[in-house]
């Protein structure tokens, strides 16, 4: 049967080669021919393609009470009560519910709660619902409108140029001019 005025064909046949040509299409081509790479099994992509193991943070929830120490590799966030010590490699955050009696070590601190003790960081800033009494050993040292402050703050002893600096969240437009203090006589 003829469709569109077509004959069935072998598909050998449509390349103009007898169904029992043996001619290899190499021997047709001028170029010899060139090692190809092949690409690695599947399952060996897909060991290389895994992420590195993320380092998970540690909830300190609302609600918990901890006495002791804590150390941590990831970042430590805590909304419940931690009554001493808490260490950690990265960021130390203490949420508006949370409350540290104790020592904190850390790379960067944030304080949005209550912290009484002391606090040894890169960075500490303390946010408008913090509040710190005690002392505080950093570089770099802010505190935003509302954060609360009292106690000691010193400077950690400085290793690299520009270490020590204490940043300014805002500055007024013009300070109040005090007057200059009177000698003693």
């Amino acid at each position: 049967m003829q469709i569109f005025n077509k004959s069935k064909k072998n598909p050998t046949e449509k390349r103009g080669r007898k169904p029992d040509d043996t001619r290899s299409s190499h021997s047709e081509m001028k170029e010899p021919l060139k090692a190809v790479a092949v690409p690695p099994p599947l399952s060996e992509l897909m060991e290389s393609a895994k992420p590195a193991k993320a380092i998970k943070d540690t909830f300190i929830s609302q609600g918990t009470q901890l006495t002791g120490t804590i150390e941590g590799q990831g970042n430590i966030i805590v909304e419940g009560v931690l009554e001493g010590s808490l260490t950690c490699s990265h960021q130390v955050r203490i949420e508006p519910t949370g409350q540290v009696k104790g020592e904190i070590h850390a790379q960067h601190i944030m304080i949005n709660g209550s912290v009484e003790g002391s606090c040894h960081a890169d960075s500490l800033t303390i946010q408008p619902k913090g509040h710190m009494r005690g002392d505080i050993f950093t570089d770099e040292f802010s505190i935003e409108k509302g954060g609360v402050f009292v106690g000691q703050s010193q400077l950690m002893p400085q290793t690299t140029a520009g270490a020590g600096k204490v940043t300014a969240l805002k500055t007024a437009h013009h300070a109040p001019q005090l007057p200059e203090p009177q000698q003693a006589k």
